[in-house]
């Protein structure tokens, strides 16, 4: 344990998974150093990036723990960081994303007194070149916690929780510490998931199915928002949670008590994809995903846009931006000036 952390505290491990961030990667590991509270470890794990980022890393020198890896995704490289862990607790936090001073502090003294929570995850704002934006939790719905076990900034005992990440999803990994025991337990991250939208969906839907996942409402992360974002696409993530969730139905212990909520969420988000495709002029991807849909909707917006995107070549596109137009100008009218 750091000579410089009370008793009282859980010592933890920081691991910080990148890949081709060396003009991003430095300003994390400064918010890790800059804690209040130290990290008993942070581990770096490069994952075979080729753009400088070894160079940056090397200026902190024996403060942080450098491991260089082939390349295989950011689920191996959190696996391989939490492996190479000394402590019973890993903190996550993506290259791109920083944490409040005041991390470790806040949350090691609690994690301490509840050996029962197997993660924890921390509320987080987003910023980007135009500043700071709301805490992803002041956003949630107003019955999000009800019915949790409260103490102070924290919320554990969650009823139901894996039904309500289905309408909202506030828990990322940035932020998120876990016993390392538990990690292990039910398998890290899922490399199969490597290059899915939403990939880090699938280890929370395992862990709230699995074990006991508390929340602290502290806004204690900040996470970046960029053009090299891999969420950066809404359709991408769409595609990805639906693919999550049907995985999470079959393979997830206790996912089949909330069957009739997950698949109508799959078809909610497929739906969502379609129209996203179709808005983005990619037939042959609207097309796939409506091949998925099942039983077709019976939703004359939707079936307007199915047919236009099964026309031939060049009516199909000049139908498709005459509906563009026209859903533009409906916008427009629907727009109030106060």
């Amino acid at each position: 344990m750091n000579e410089t952390m009370p008793a009282a505290c859980a010592a933890m491990t920081l691991v910080i998974p990148t890949y081709n961030r060396a003009d991003l990667v430095g300003e994390c590991v400064a918010s890790a150093l800059q804690q209040t509270l130290p990290f008993a470890q942070i581990i770096v794990v490069d994952d075979g990036s080729s753009d400088g980022t070894a160079q940056a890393l090397s200026a902190y020198g024996e403060r942080i723990s450098c491991i260089t890896t082939a390349n295989a995704g950011v689920q191996a490289a959190r696996n391989c960081g939490v492996a190479a862990s000394h402590t019973a607790l890993v903190a996550l936090c993506d290259s791109d994303d920083l944490l409040e001073s005041d991390f470790v502090a806040t949350v090691a003294p609690w994690m301490a007194g509840r050996p029962d929570v197997d993660a924890l995850y921390c509320n987080f704002s987003t910023f980007d070149r135009d500043g700071s934006h709301p805490d992803k939790l002041s956003l949630a719905p107003p019955d999000f916690f009800r019915g949790a076990r409260e103490d102070g900034e924290f919320c554990s005992d969650i009823p139901q929780l894996t039904r309500r990440l289905l309408d909202y999803q506030p828990l990322f990994p940035t932020g998120c510490v876990v016993s390392k025991s538990f990690y292990e337990r039910i398998g890290g991250y899922d490399s199969r998931f490597n290059r899915v939208g939403a990939e880090d969906f699938e280890f929370l839907l395992r862990a709230a199915s699995a074990g006991h996942v508390a929340v602290c409402r502290k806004p204690l992360a900040r996470i970046r928002k960029h053009p090299g974002n891999e969420s950066g696409s809404r359709l991408r993530q769409a595609l990805g949670e639906s693919l999550i969730l049907e995985y999470s139905l079959a393979n997830h212990a206790g996912a089949e008590a909330f069957a009739a909520e997950i698949l109508a969420s799959v078809h909610k988000r497929r739906l969502a994809a379609f129209d996203m495709a179709f808005a983005e002029g990619d037939f042959a991807c609207a097309e796939q995903i409506a091949a998925r849909l099942g039983q077709m909707p019976l939703n004359p917006n939707y079936l307007l846009k199915r047919c236009i995107s099964l026309l031939p070549g060049p009516l199909r596109r000049s139908l498709w931006a005459m509906s563009q137009r026209q859903g533009r100008a409906s916008r427009a009218k629907n727009i109030t000036v106060t």
